[in-house]
């Protein structure tokens, strides 16, 4: 995708966003972040590429898209009501930015639109229900910009968020705590590796071209674990295995999903393969804090 240059990256200081910046810099291409004004993007000194920073409260994004011919827009900035965040916040970050956003790119004529969905359903919570409804827009839109909507399963890696389920049992682990607490952990759940996400992005990047209207892509390692296999994995490869484990002193979530796991054959016929297993993305991520 030689002739795409401008690439607009909403969430540019989120764990995926700085992931993604980080992968694209390194391609060349001109990056420009869609930031919170509050947002913290340090690790730009870190990187060589071509970076505009522009913050959502001080920047106009009429002008913003007049002055900048953006080629590709991929969206991952998201609110996930985890700390605290009002309702009104939750759907402000999750579909009446994106949609305002989406109109803007559709006037100035941006081919592309990678969104980045979630594979929670509706009913959830308000994160899930406010990003299926933002998808319903981009479903009623995809006539006049190509949307590619990659649905992802739940995926982890160093120096994650602490409200991210493997960061925080990493942490539990890590913090010298005799037990921990938890459900009876049987759901299945599908975990991929950061890297394989990432990888995921730029392999649908690098085929754009054929994309057209809204496709649906679901990115996950194929692979659906009992999260109580899982957190006895995460146990012994961390070498915690003195740290009891409580499963079923705490009551199960209302509505919890029972079984997730990602239908990634698509992805597989673009060229794209898992490079991780659950137990060397685990050891990765161990590793890197580490250093």
């Amino acid at each position: 995708m030689g002739d795409l240059k401008t690439i607009l990256i909403t969430g540019g200081s989120g764990y995926l966003g700085k992931n993604l910046v980080k992968f694209f810099a390194k391609d060349g291409h001109e990056i420009i972040l869609l930031v919170r004004e509050n947002s913290n993007v340090d690790y730009l000194d870190q990187l060589h590429g071509n970076f505009i920073i522009h913050r959502i409260g001080s920047t106009d994004l009429e002008e913003l898209f007049i002055e900048k011919k953006v080629d590709v827009i991929i969206h991952t900035a998201a609110s996930y009501g985890r700390k605290g965040e009002s309702l009104s916040n939750v759907i402000d970050a999750n579909l009446t930015f994106p949609v305002r956003l989406l109109d803007i790119a559709i006037k100035n004529g941006v081919k592309f639109f990678i969104n980045t969905d979630t594979a929670l359903p509706k009913e959830l919570n308000a994160y899930s229900r406010s990003k299926k409804q933002f998808l319903e827009w981009l479903e009623s839109l995809s006539k006049d910009i190509n949307v590619i909507n990659l649905q992802l399963e739940y995926f982890y890696g160093p120096y994650d968020d602490q409200t991210k389920f493997i960061t925080y049992l990493l942490g539990e682990l890590a913090s010298g705590k005799k037990s921990i607490d938890f459900t009876d952990a049987t759901p299945l759940r599908d975990f991929i590796y950061i890297d394989d996400v990432v990888n995921a992005y730029a392999t649908v990047f690098n085929q754009l071209d054929n994309f057209k209207e809204i496709t649906t892509v679901q990115v996950g390692s194929g692979n659906a674990v009992m999260l109580k296999e899982l957190i006895l994995e995460v146990q012994r490869i961390a070498n915690r295995l003195e740290v009891q484990l409580n499963f079923g002193a705490l009551s199960m979530r209302p509505n919890e999903i029972m079984k997730s796991c990602a239908d990634n054959s698509f992805l597989k016929k673009m060229g794209w393969q898992p490079q991780h297993s659950f137990e060397e993305g685990i050891q990765k991520t161990i590793e890197l804090e580490k250093n």
